[in-house]
């Protein structure tokens, strides 16, 4: 009998270690900010990459998530921010455009909501559209 509660202590002990072992390895991911749309962006802790996951608004008649993935430094992210903020300064008819990463950024004023087109650098392609007021803005950048 004490055989048999030995072995059965000692796998309970094996078993949570590994399961403590397996929770320290998983990425953690802090969350920047987020608005009431469903876009989000987050950062890996310890590390230069941003995911920013937004409601495409490219495709009208369906609800898409889209997902990019910046690995760019803080600063950069804080001029993203920036470039956004200072686009609802634009006419109605301007546009302006800027790069991070792999992706430019397109922007177009319309009334009191910015228009963003994502573009990829590499093969020039719309990757979606993004429609952003100042509220949504400042709550998706909530520390920059």
């Amino acid at each position: 009998m004490k055989n048999i509660l030995f072995i059965y202590f000692f796998i309970v002990s094996f078993s949570s270690f590994s399961q403590i072992q397996e929770t320290e390895n998983q990425d953690r991911w802090e969350v920047i900010g987020s608005n009431k749309n469903g876009s989000v962006l987050l950062k890996l802790e310890g590390n230069n990459l941003y995911n920013f996951s937004f409601r495409n608004y490219l495709f009208s008649d369906k609800q898409i998530i889209q997902s990019l993935n910046l690995n760019s430094s803080d600063s950069d992210i804080s001029n993203l921010y920036r470039f956004l903020f200072n686009s609802f300064d634009l006419n109605e008819s301007s546009q302006s455009s800027f790069k991070i990463d792999k992706y430019k950024f397109e922007v177009f004023k319309k009334n009191n909501e910015l228009m963003i087109n994502i573009c990829s650098i590499n093969s020039n392609e719309k990757i979606g559209l993004l429609i952003l007021s100042i509220k949504d803005l400042n709550n998706l950048f909530g520390s920059y």
